[in-house]
């Protein structure tokens, strides 16, 4: 009797525990809550320089509008480019990330969410920054940034098709990016500059009938003479048509030939070799062609040379004019 039982305890031991086992791994559950934030990616509504033909040394604004939806306080920088392109058309985003700061090619001009305004090359150049603004308030889903600059000595001139192009990219906490471009593109101008010493270029005492060949009708002028261009330039040489003297007066004759009394001509080169001088006149002659865009140093010459020839008739006086150097787009 007790062996045949065995079976029905053991059974019912094993359904409970079987039951014990299921009530330990019982099944729990709780939550937590879910979200997130589509980034609004900023625009650059427009950019505007409001000009087609730029001067170097001259200040000019460019207006980007910018906008994002997370307001403008979610902006990190709004980079402005103003590049020179020889192919002209339309600027591509490609073009303006491969721009880079040159003072005769490139000017970068950023503004920053954390260091404001700052402009590429530096203002230790001939670039230079204005009195930009940014919004008064970044609380705002759309505002205007107002670049301000001045163009550098030499912003690479213009021809054929050529164009500087205008674009401007916003950045945002998140990396993300918009841009834009003004559509017009500019022209820039000739800019030519050059920078003489004071100083006299005095013959001394001559006597009437000094032609050009005479060893005292040359003279070098004994100063550096300063050369800046933004493109191809020519160097040129003037002279008023009348020299004063303390009671007589000299007069210029451009055509070399001083046959009448009191006239006076001037041969002028950018070196010795009076072979391949220029007679002076009143408007400008050009000694040298072919110059080509300096740096902002600019080129020098220290070797300006002029000779003088006199009428035969002259009258006994101290006789002064002025000797112009002049650069022009060649």
């Amino acid at each position: 009797m007790i062996r045949k039982g065995l079976p029905i305890i053991t059974t019912i031991l094993s359904l409970l525990l079987l039951v014990a086992a299921s009530a330990g791994y019982a099944a729990e559950e709780g939550g937590v809550a879910g979200e997130f934030t589509v980034n609004s990616i900023p625009i650059v509504d427009s950019v505007s320089l409001g000009a087609v033909a730029i001067t170097p040394q001259q200040e000019y604004t460019v207006t980007i509008t910018v906008s994002d939806g997370d307001q403008l306080t979610d902006l990190n920088t709004v980079v402005l480019k103003i590049w020179y392109d020889s192919n002209g058309g339309t600027p591509t985003e490609g073009e303006f990330d491969s721009a880079l700061a040159a003072t005769d090619t490139c000017a970068v001009l950023t503004w920053s969410s954390s260091s404001g305004f700052s402009i590429n090359p530096s203002s230790s150049t001939t670039w230079s920054l204005g009195s930009c603004s940014a919004p008064v308030s970044l609380n705002v889903t759309s505002d205007d940034f107002d670049f301000v600059f001045t163009v550098g000595k030499v912003a690479l001139e213009t021809t054929g098709s050529a164009l500087w192009q205008i674009a401007a990219k916003a950045t945002d906490s998140k990396s993300d990016t918009g841009w834009n471009y003004d559509s017009s593109g500019a022209t820039i101008d000739f800019y030519g500059e050059v920078t003489v010493p004071a100083t006299t270029v005095n013959w001394g005492s001559i006597e009437a009938g000094t032609d050009f060949v005479d060893i005292e009708s040359e003279e070098m002028i004994g100063v550096t003479l300063n050369y800046i261009a933004n493109g191809d330039y020519d160097k040129q040489v003037r002279t008023s048509a009348t020299w004063a003297g303390g009671t007589y007066t000299a007069t210029l004759d451009s055509t070399g030939t001083c046959d009448d009394a009191q006239e006076f001509a001037l041969q002028a080169n950018n070196t010795s070799n009076r072979s391949q001088a220029e007679l002076v006149d009143t408007v400008g002659i050009t000694i040298d062609s072919g110059g080509s865009q300096t740096t902002e140093s600019g080129d020098s010459v220290s070797t300006m040379y002029l000779w003088i020839k006199l009428a035969s008739t002259f009258n006994n006086d101290i006789y002064s004019g002025t000797i112009v150097y002049s650069i022009v787009n060649g």
